[in-house]
């Protein structure tokens, strides 16, 4: 028999539904939706007594309803009446995650920025830069669930009054990871800031705990890195990010860094100090907020090295002195809902200027490395990181206060580690970490950010000359590069300057090193101590969640260093230390990323800073004044 099959849709339609569109297919009076039929045509139009044939000689088959579309048209229901939860629901039931992330979520947008931004100390610009971010939806599965975000960049006016938005101080460029089918209330944001100060977000943002993040290998660095700079590193999703416990927020805080640019009057260099650095990173947050509305959610701080031991630490008793005071009102929320601040992060910091370079606390670090290039003999197999560190704590007393002491087991110099050489002469309480290594292992340069690291130098190198690169920033140009096509392609950002990763190089790629910039022009640096803001800031709210971490390897910021700040301020029960393998960007340690992760998982997790006698005590906190000691060499701190 020949079937001919018609599809035909009813022409009835949704006017019964409130605010439904007529075009859509009825619903029954059980709330379920009647499916187009199908009829076909039996060519037998003389019999009539077939069960299912009609007068016509045709038949009416009800097809199986679509469940995607059948949700489809459930959610458009729900949307209608602004029940977006329960669509979201329902497309998830049904396998549209997508559709149902749109429900929240921004559409894809794609930014092109002609704008012309400068690093130069006196450039700026005659107007800020639009506020609409670019943006690009992503999929991702971290520790077993898939889920969709949103990767957006743009520019956010930071101004010197809010909520009035007046006074229009810089145009701050930042790159934000944000999921935004959770309540905006309970999801926290994250604020990241490298260091220097004078350094882009570029290190934290490629490298740490967003989506994705270039692969280093501290241990394995090829020879043809001593002949330049490698163009390119490994970019692999991650499977260490924060986004399952933050938003994520990396901020180019300071003008001439990235795409971050003063606004006229002010030029770049009004913002390269110490204090006007604080304020316009609270303006950052404080507008931020208010233009994502995220005035409910909790919200932490993460900074690194300079960012770290001087920023985040001043920036959080701003942000707590200055409470909610410049937050919009969102409609009819109750004010008190707001949060100000939840935590914060201290990434190898530089918690007092004063007290860097010091023996007691360098020798630890200068040891470690040592021992992890297997030079030292003091250290048995059996023997953890930590048991090992806590045995040269004690040794660094002793080689701090005995100036006769060799430690030849924790150093293999039959000497003592050579000493400091400066504008006055030897300073022999202060330790040389590059002579000691050429006398640790000749032949070999090393990266003063992780001790392990090193590269061989040719047989014909001369001792005394330069590689034609500062190994110590050996990844410049693979995250220029790489940031350079990952913006576009990532994030739907296509600028039309050159990204600048930090000051303290030039715009011309062409020279290692340019004009004096943020870095060398900064004031307030020297003698600078974050240590009493902790403190002011504990004061005012207990409840601070506050998190140290450091790598074991790091010559620049020695975890030892923090340790024994920390103590002085009264502190070292309140902002716990923990150390990972690795040196000053402990990401960039492989080996250290799961244990790392899993630390700041709990931090996050954990409830606010406890009750009772705690909260006395931190009132009570006072910290001690800096000691006063030599001047300490100006070195980036990224």
């Amino acid at each position: 028999m020949n079937f001919r099959y018609l599809l035909l849709f009813t022409a009835l339609g949704l006017g019964a539904c409130n605010g439904s569109d007529s075009s859509s297919p009825p619903l029954t009076d059980e709330g379920t939706f009647v499916p187009p039929v199908a009829v076909v045509d039996t060519g037998n139009t003389g019999n009539a007594g077939g069960t299912g044939d009609t007068g016509g000689g045709t038949k009416i088959i009800e097809p199986e309803p679509d469940p995607q579309q059948t949700a489809r048209l459930k959610a458009d229901i729900l949307k209608a009446q602004g029940k977006i939860d329960d669509a979201s629901e329902i497309l998830r039931t049904a396998g549209l995650d997508e559709e149902a992330y749109r429900l929240y979520a921004p559409a894809d947008y794609v930014l092109e920025d002609t704008t012309s931004y400068d690093g130069l100390p006196d450039a700026k610009l005659a107007a800020a830069v639009d506020e609409k971010p670019s943006v690009k939806r992503h999929k991702m599965t971290l520790n077993g669930e898939t889920f969709w975000y949103t990767a957006s960049a743009g520019h956010l006016t930071a101004y010197a009054k809010n909520p009035q938005k007046e006074d229009p101080q810089a145009s701050i460029f930042y790159t934000a990871y944000t999921r935004d089918d959770l309540p905006k209330e309970g999801r926290p944001v994250t604020f990241f800031f490298n260091g220097g100060p004078g350094a882009s977000s570029i290190y934290l943002h490629l490298a740490s705990f967003a989506p994705k993040h270039v692969v280093i290998d501290a241990l394995n660095v090829p020879d043809e890195w001593a002949k330049g700079r490698p163009q390119a590193l490994p970019f692999i999703d991650s499977q260490e990010s924060l986004i399952d416990r933050t938003d994520l927020v990396f901020v180019d805080i300071v003008p001439g860094t990235g795409f971050s640019q003063g606004i006229a009057p002010n030029s770049n260099r009004t913002f390269w100090t110490t204090d006007k650095d604080v304020d316009l990173s609270r303006q950052f947050i404080t507008r931020y907020s208010n233009f994502n509305r995220r005035q409910e959610s909790p919200k932490y701080l993460y900074g690194e090295s300079y960012g770290g031991g001087i920023r985040v630490p001043k920036l959080t008793q701003a942000l707590v002195d200055a409470g909610t005071t410049g937050y919009e009102k969102i409609g009819t929320v109750d004010t008190s809902r707001f949060k100000v601040l939840t935590g914060a992060v201290f990434h190898s910091p530089a918690f007092d200027y004063s007290s860097m370079n010091q023996i007691d606390g360098d020798f630890p670090s200068f040891a470690m490395v040592a021992d992890a290039l297997g030079k030292s003999t003091a250290r048995t197999k059996e023997t953890s990181n930590e048991d090992y560190a806590e045995t040269l704590r004690g040794i660094a007393t002793q080689y701090s206060a005995d100036h006769k002491f060799i430690a030849q087991p924790y150093t293999d110099l039959e000497t003592r580690i050579p000493p400091q050489f400066g504008t006055e002469g030897i300073n022999y309480n202060q330790l040389n970490f590059m002579f000691y290594m050429l006398n640790l292992m000749p032949g070999y340069n090393f990266n003063v950010y992780d001790g392990r690291m090193h590269v061989k130098l040719a047989p014909d190198f001369v001792i005394g000359t330069q590689m034609p690169y500062d190994f110590n920033f050996f990844e410049e140009d693979a995250l220029r590069n790489r940031i350079t096509s990952y913006l576009p392609d990532y994030v739907n950002y296509k600028p039309k300057a050159r990204y600048i990763n930090a000051s303290w190089q030039t715009p011309d790629p062409v020279r290692d090193k340019g004009p004096k910039l943020a870095f060398e022009l900064w004031k307030g640096r020297d003698g600078a101590s974050g240590l009493g803001n902790i403190v002011a800031a504990i004061a005012r709210d207990p409840s601070l969640k506050l998190l140290t971490v450091h790598g074991y390897h790091d010559t620049v910021t020695p975890f030892h260093r923090s340790e024994l700040d920390l103590k002085i301020a009264a502190l070292d029960k309140r902002v716990p230390v923990k150390n990972f393998v690795g040196g000053h960007m402990i990401y960039y340690a492989q080996e250290s990323r799961g244990p790392l992760i899993k630390t700041l998982d709990e931090f996050y997790d954990a409830p606010p800073y406890g009750t009772g006698p705690t909260i006395v005590k931190a009132r009570d906190l006072v910290a001690a004044s800096p000691v006063q000691r030599a001047p300490v060499p100006a070195k980036a701190l990224h």
